[in-house]
């Protein structure tokens, strides 16, 4: 299997692809970061416990200071990050469609035309199963004509709920979609660990020290075949 090439990580939120797939983005510089939730929300949202806890005062003041972030950490990988503009779903007036996250992944990927797909498992938070089934729905439309690989990533953090992945898996069996466990890129402690740390404003709600959690463990992930 040719991993080498134009690599896009789908991302549900800003720091997703880092902390999932920090390793492969640092040997594979190039590549592009997807984020589908990062629209800012207006200014009169009212401000969610999440953000509160990372420090802010504001809905839209979060994640303006998320994009900072991410541009750091994306300078870091030597990645190029986009967005497509979704609200994050604490947000009052997100989109919650599949659908609609479906038409946008499709074209964003027709665009870019990557060599490897790397998406998220679905594991734990709404946002990431509705992005995974989009992605899967993409996968499906267009596997044949794109040519290229595609790999589900085992999202950091939520992969440590016991059970969680194997549900996963069985529920994508049911669906007979085959996967097969692929190893990763060996663990780049340098330039992962500094890109993590980059998200600084989520890290102590996370409980979460660079280098020294789940980020540091091997990255995991699984090829997808249609039964």
């Amino acid at each position: 299997m040719d991993l080498q090439g134009n690599t896009v990580v789908i991302s549900p939120h800003f720091d997703d692809a880092v902390l999932s797939c920090g390793a492969w983005l640092a040997t594979y510089p190039g590549s592009t970061v997807l984020t589908v939730y990062s629209g800012v929300p207006p200014s009169t949202v009212p401000l969610p416990d999440w953000d509160r806890r990372c420090g802010f005062e504001r809905a839209d003041q979060a994640v303006m200071a998320r994009h900072e972030e991410n541009r750091t950490a994306m300078e870091i990988l030597g990645a190029r990050g986009l967005g497509l503009g979704l609200l994050d779903s604490q947000y009052e007036g997100a989109s919650r469609e599949t659908g609609r996250i479906t038409g946008m992944l499709a074209t964003a990927l027709t665009t870019l035309r990557p060599t490897v797909v790397l998406m998220p498992l679905g594991l734990f938070h709404a946002d990431h199963l509705r992005v995974s089934d989009a992605a899967l729905t993409v996968w499906r439309l267009f596997r044949q004509a794109m040519h290229n690989t595609w790999l589900a990533y085992e999202e950091a953090l939520y992969r440590r709920k016991p059970g969680l992945v194997q549900q996963r898996l069985a529920d994508l069996r049911a669906q007979h979609i085959q996967v097969t466990p692929k190893a990763g890129p060996p663990y780049d402690g340098g330039r992962k660990t500094r890109a993590v740390a980059a998200y600084a404003s989520q890290l102590e709600p996370l409980g979460l020290t660079p280098g020294h959690g789940d980020d540091a463990a091997p990255e995991c992930y699984w090829s997808l075949d249609a039964e």
